[in-house]
């Protein structure tokens, strides 16, 4: 069991394979951006392609992604704990016969973890010396030259020669994917790099250094935050049915409703200089938003009635909406609701038809002041 892997529908498959979903899966978090970047990618993303074709590395520069893994779990001796890999890409390079398995860890602004020393601890435990000295034999380093290094880059780079291994593969690459503009952390990368007598560069895949006779490189890729299309929050709906309706919504509020001059696309909109993730709708005439499809709350449909003025009025929209759909909303969102706020499940709308006074009467109470 946990040797068999599933197709993604989408960056939010990602989600559920995360140790600790609802904190780690964020905008401006790695696993987040990671997952996002990787999955709009056509093959490579284009940061980590540039940097590719940029190398003068002949093995980078034709590189075609076969399989990518997520959350990719690689066992080591000395404890349950697996090595929990952003990314496993086993990609083809140089030419068709040549295989590349590719580690890639994500990062925005949370470091690399403890250091060596920190994670021994006063008192190491047998399983801790164990799997130690398992990952320093697998590169070839020494104890003393590790201690104030991160252990999560050794244990990165460790999974890229045992997967080297596994597929018989000549070469591997340990990839940092940064989307901090301040390159957050790279000194601790660059000094890990330098145990094995390289000099690495932001944006640049430097090496190799040959261990166990497997060709090694690492490389440090800076990646702007993915900028999402409307499609991408279609195609987040569960169902067929649903993912039809919410592109639906979209050509109703913009094309057939009373108010379709009116309102501008909000999704195009940047706060504190993010772009909103999500698809968001608001009147020309007013300054917030009446309603959003959203991949947040298990991805649905919201109106937005304003908490001021229509807390109550939303609980009672909400009520006849579920009514309608025939189930509860509630029932299935864990987390608090937003006062003001009605949620709709698409999967449960039969038609547009149903849910199209309720979006009505949301524009036309957002625009009270």
């Amino acid at each position: 069991m946990g040797r068999y892997f599933v197709p993604s529908k989408g960056a939010i498959s990602w989600k559920e394979l995360l140790a600790d979903p609802e904190k780690q899966w964020k905008k401006g978090y790695s696993a987040y951006e990671l997952a996002n970047c990787w999955e709009d990618a056509n093959n490579l993303p284009p940061s980590v392609k540039e940097v590719f074709m940029q190398s003068q590395l002949p093995l980078f520069n034709n590189v075609e992604v076969l399989y990518g893994f997520p959350e990719y779990k690689v066992p080591l001796p000395g404890g349950g704990t697996s090595s929990q890999n952003d990314l496993y890409v086993l990609a083809k390079a140089n030419n068709e016969n040549e295989l590349l398995p590719i580690m890639v860890e994500g990062k925005v602004s949370e470091p690399f973890g403890q250091t060596v020393k920190s994670w021994l601890g006063d008192n190491p435990s047998n399983g801790k010396r164990k799997r130690l000295k398992y990952l320093l034999t697998a590169l070839d380093l020494h104890e003393d030259s590790v201690l104030n290094m991160r252990y999560q880059l050794i244990h990165r780079a460790a999974s890229a020669i045992l997967e080297a291994k596994n597929v018989n593969a000549k070469n591997a690459l340990m990839l940092v994917h940064s989307f901090s503009e301040t390159g957050k952390w790279y000194e601790d990368y660059a000094e890990f790099v330098g145990l094995f007598n390289l000099l690495p560069k932001k944006d640049l895949v430097v090496g190799p250094v040959q261990i166990s006779g497997i060709n090694l490189f690492f490389g440090w890729v800076t990646g702007e935050a993915v900028l999402k299309t409307k499609e991408y929050f279609f195609s987040m709906f569960k169902t067929e049915k649903a993912r039809v309706l919410a592109k639906e919504i979209d050509d109703y509020i913009y094309l057939n409703s009373p108010y379709k001059d009116d309102v501008e696309d909000y999704h195009q909109q940047y706060k504190n200089g993010v772009r909103t993730d999500c698809i968001g709708y608001v009147s020309k005439k007013g300054s917030y938003k009446f309603a959003t499809l959203t991949e947040a709350r298990k991805v649905c449909f919201v109106l937005h009635l304003g908490k001021k003025l229509h807390t109550e009025t939303a609980k009672k929209m909400q009520q006849e909406v579920d009514e309608l759909l025939g189930h509860v909303y509630e029932n299935t969102d864990s987390s608090r609701l937003t006062p003001g706020e009605v949620y709709i499940r698409l999967e449960w709308v039969d038609c547009l038809e149903q849910i199209t006074r309720f979006i009505d009467t949301a524009y036309a109470l957002r625009l009270q002041k």
